[in-house]
């Protein structure tokens, strides 16, 4: 039996990594020891659970489906290492977080800097990306996430509400024109932020109690946000940007805001998303606890 839950784990850990390398620094063992693993599996229920290649693995359909059941396996043990840390109130091992890439790159190291200060001996393993993950199947305790709908069966505190300006360089306008009413922009070059899952050329205004959104379009379509902060800069275009990224460009001239009398109001709520447990690990609550506290709503880039 204990055989049998080993190899099942194994297998669970291949799904989500997709990689047997990855799959063995994951659980601590040896590369071969997981393809003999896997191997010894499929031996004893005679089936095809993984294809393999060179440069990766995919399951079968029902060794995607038989990979499920180690997974909850490995939710089962999380969650009863998580009641045994709450009774001992320890803040130790492993904190795997997803965060928002451009959210992560300008906000986030300097409050995991300080986060780590507070728990010398938690380990953070952190990863930037603009997809929405499955924090179960790919072991994420937490994700930082800037999106308008979370994931369904998770818990979802909301940090705050991400703002947004539009803004351009003063070469650009010199050289294009300032738009004076909100149609103008159709004749603009507007830089386009997109990423895997979503493409952001439809710009919400509101003015008063008017709401209007613009369907706009340009030369310039980039899926990273810093980039985009980078492009305005160069004069590129106009854009649509999140406050987070704005340091003091506004205040040095480098940027202007264009058309101030209309406010963006794109609905982009920033959360802190993970997995619904009935004990909640120490690392997890400290974790949110303290990012609640280090954002606020609203956040520090946003204060006045």
């Amino acid at each position: 039996m204990l055989e049998h839950l080993q190899q099942i784990v194994v297998l669970a850990a291949v799904a989500q990594e997709q990689h047997f390398t990855r799959a063995a620094e994951r659980l601590g063992i040896s590369k071969s020891q997981v393809s003999k693993q896997v191997r010894y599996l499929e031996d004893r229920l005679g089936v095809q659970l993984v294809q393999r290649n060179t440069r990766s693995v995919s399951l079968t359909e029902v060794g995607t489906r038989y990979a499920d059941y180690g997974s909850q396996l490995m939710a089962t043990l999380d969650e009863a290492e998580a009641m045994v840390a709450g009774y001992r109130n320890e803040v130790t091992g492993k904190l795997k977080i997803g965060v928002a890439q451009s959210f992560g790159n300008t906000i986030m190291t300097r409050h995991f800097a300080k986060f780590r200060q507070l728990y010398p001996d938690l380990n953070l393993d952190i990863s930037l990306f603009d997809h929405r993950p499955n924090l179960v199947e790919e072991g994420y305790d937490c994700w930082v996430a800037i999106h308008e709908h979370p994931p369904e069966g998770m818990v979802a505190r909301k940090l705050a509400d991400c703002q947004f300006k539009l803004v351009a360089a003063p070469t650009y306008l010199a050289n294009n024109g300032t738009p004076q009413q909100l149609n103008e922009l159709r004749h603009h070059d507007c830089i386009t932020y997109q990423s895997r899952e979503r493409r952001y050329d439809q710009w919400p205004f509101t003015k008063a109690s008017t709401e209007q959104v613009v369907h706009i379009s340009g030369q310039y379509t980039i899926n990273n946000a810093p980039a985009v902060l980078e492009a305005v800069k160069a004069g590129l275009g106009i854009a649509y940007l999140a406050t987070y990224l704005l340091n003091d460009e506004l205040d040095t001239g480098e940027l202007v805001e264009v058309l101030p009398d209309w406010q963006p109001c794109l609905e982009l709520p920033i959360y802190i998303v993970y997995p619904r447990r009935k004990h909640l690990a120490p690392k997890v609550r400290e974790f949110v606890d303290f990012m609640r506290d280090k954002i606020g709503d609203p956040p520090p880039w946003d204060r006045q």
